[in-house]
Order: C-alpha cells, then sequence, then structure tokens
C-alpha cells in the first residue's frame, strides 16, 4: 500500500537533484535544499512507519498529522544520514529502546503532540541529539538512563505533560543544556539543588505551573541564566537572594501571579520585566517596585496592566502614575 506514496519520490530522486518540491494530495513531498534531502508527510494516513519508501539519503524526516502509532526498531536504520526527525501529532503511545540505533548524524528530534506515557531506558541513546522536543504529551516521569551521562543535548521541550515535580536524576545528566521548557505542567515546588547541574542555562520556562514559593537557593547553579518565564504560577512572594549569583539575567517574566509586593535587590540588574496581572498592595512598602518601574518605563512591558489592587481606594491605578507621596514614600 506504501508504494504509491513513494513511486513520485523515486522518480524525483532519480530525475533532479535540483528539484526544489513536489507535492500531490495524500503523498509524501520531496524537497532538495543544497546537501539536504527533506521528506515531508502531511496528513498521509499511514499507522505504521513505511522507511524503505524514503530515499537513502533523506536528512530531514517529517510525519505530521498521520496517525502513526507505533514504530519500530528496524524502521529508521536505513536512514543513516538523517539529522532531523519529526513526528509530530501522530498517535504514538510507545518508543522502541533502540529507537535511534544507526543513526549517528541525528541531533534534532521532535515528538511533540502523541500520547507517549514513559519513555524506555536508553531510549536516545545512540544519537548526538543538541535539541529533543517532548512536549504535549502525557509524560508524568522519565528515567534517568533515556539519555547518556553528559549528554550533547542543549534544548529540552518537556511543556504541556503531566509533571508534578522536575525529574532531577534526569537533569543531572544534561550538563551542556542552554534552554529548559517545562510551561504548562503541574510543578509544585522546585526542589532545592534540582537545577544545580546545569551550569550553561540561559533559558529556563515554567509558566503557567502551580508554584507557589521559591528557594533562596533555587537558581545558585545557574549563573548565565538570561531569561527566566514564571508567569502564570502561584507565587505570592520571592525571596531576598534569589537571584543574587544571575548578573547575566536581563528578562524577568512575574506576569499573573500572586504578588502583591518584591523583596529590594529582585528586579536589579534586569533589564525587561514583565509584572501586570499581580494583586500589588500600594502602599510605602511597594516603594522598591515603584521606584524601579519609574526608572525603567522603556524597559517595562505590558505596563498599563501594572496596577493597584488594594487598597480599596488605589484599586485600579496604574503604578508608574502614582505619586510618591500618595503611596506614602518619603524622597
Amino acid at each position: 500500500m506504501y508504494s504509491y506514496y513513494f513511486l513520485t519520490l523515486a522518480l524525483l530522486h532519480s530525475c533532479s537533484a535540483y528539484a526544489q518540491s513536489v507535492s500531490s494530495p495524500g503523498e509524501c513531498r520531496l524537497v532538495f535544499n543544497s546537501d539536504e534531502v527533506l521528506v515531508i508527510c502531511d496528513s498521509v494516513n499511514f499507522k505504521t512507519l513505511p522507511s524503505k519508501g524514503f530515499p537513502e539519503n533523506t536528512t530531514d524526516l517529517t510525519v505530521y498529522l498521520s496517525n502513526l502509532s507505533s514504530i519500530a526498531s528496524d524502521d529508521l536504520k536505513i536512514l543513516s544520514h538523517l539529522s532531523r526527525l519529526s513526528l509530530t501529532r501522530n498517535q504514538l503511545h510507545t518508543l522502541p529502546a533502540d529507537l535511534l540505533l544507526g543513526l549517528s548524524n541525528l541531533y534534532v528530534l521532535d515528538l511533540t503532540g502523541n500520547k507517549l506515557t514513559s519513555l524506555p531506558s536508553r531510549v536516545f541513546h545512540h544519537s548526538p541529539l543538541v535539541e529533543l522536543t517532548l512536549s504535549d504529551n502525557l509524560l508524568s516521569e522519565i528515567d534517568a538512563d533515556c539519555l547518556p551521562v553528559n549528554s550533547s543535548l542543549q534544548r529540552l521541550d518537556l511543556s504541556s505533560n503531566k509533571f508534578t515535580q522536575l525529574p532531577v536524576p534526569f537533569l543531572r545528566r544534561l550538563t551542556n543544556l542552554e534552554s529548559l521548557d517545562f510551561k504548562n505542567n503541574q510543578l509544585e515546588e522546585l526542589t532545592p539543588g534540582a537545577l544545580t547541574s546545569l551550569p550553561k542555562l540561559e533559558a529556563l520556562y515554567l509558566e503557567n505551573n502551580r508554584l507557589k514559593s521559591l528557594d533562596a537557593s533555587a537558581f545558585v547553579g545557574n549563573p548565565n541564566l538570561r531569561q527566566m518565564f514564571l508567569s502564570g504560577n502561584h507565587l505570592e512572594s520571592l525571596p531576598a537572594g534569589l537571584f543574587l549569583k544571575q548578573d547575566e539575567l536581563v528578562f524577568l517574566d512575574l506576569r499573573s501571579n500572586y504578588l502583591q509586593n518584591l523583596t529590594p535587590g529582585v528586579l536589579d540588574g534586569r533589564s525587561y520585566a514583565v509584572l501586570s496581572g499581580n494583586p500589588w498592595h500600594c502602599n510605602a512598602s511597594l516603594a522598591y517596585v515603584w521606584h524601579w518601574l519609574c526608572m525603567n518605563e522603556k524597559r517595562i512591558f505590558h505596563d498599563d496592566k501594572i496596577t493597584c489592587q488594594t487598597p480599596e481606594h488605589m484599586k485600579g491605578k496604574n503604578i508608574t502614575e502614582i505619586a510618591a507621596a500618595e503611596l506614602g514614600i518619603k524622597d
């Protein structure tokens, strides 16, 4: 049944190494781009992966919205030149342990939008992955041995899963990680020391979780953090010294939490901050936040929504438009 899909591919491959793109309804597309060979299967209905129909020199394979429900350990071995593999928005429930065996050139793997509830040990051991995306699955934990010790991974996306805590043993293997995305999970706390093994981390995405508080030492092992996203949590306060070691942190998103005030120093050195959607209590205790906002008006996102929630007579007022005397702040 798969010969129909790949007849066009075979003919194109034999006729022209310079073809740009050819597509037909219901078929996979073959695209030649410089020294790359891209195969794109969009909404092609097959339950298993017919890898023998792909050109052996395929470098980029995308199977999207194609009802793919299973993949065998031998399905990809023939594609030894593969550098990027995307199997997004399919119906995969499990993966074979040696899924990537023979794919020594694979650097990018995207499994977004499947039905994965767990991952077998060593499943990502056979490729020098730099980017791994597992967002929008059903994962609540991940085996520490899914990736090798001192993995080459630089970007990891585990957003929109079912995690209630960070998989610390797994993260300890990712010493080269630069970007970690855990937004849209169910995290209630960051275990102290959970991120200390990530010294190269530059971007951390923790939006839309259930974090109520952060330990003062939460980020001591991440001196290179440049972007921090904490919006949509339940944070009521931030401890003194939370970002003391983050000299490189230029962007901080604290939008839509339960913050009424901020400890002095939290915004020091930040080039940009998002503070809207919090129930700010506008009195003299807000002096630090007020001064920072007044001094950094051009560096504020959504500044029209940085308003007082309490006391009642201040409710709805834009903090940057309130005079110091009205807050009880002495010059």
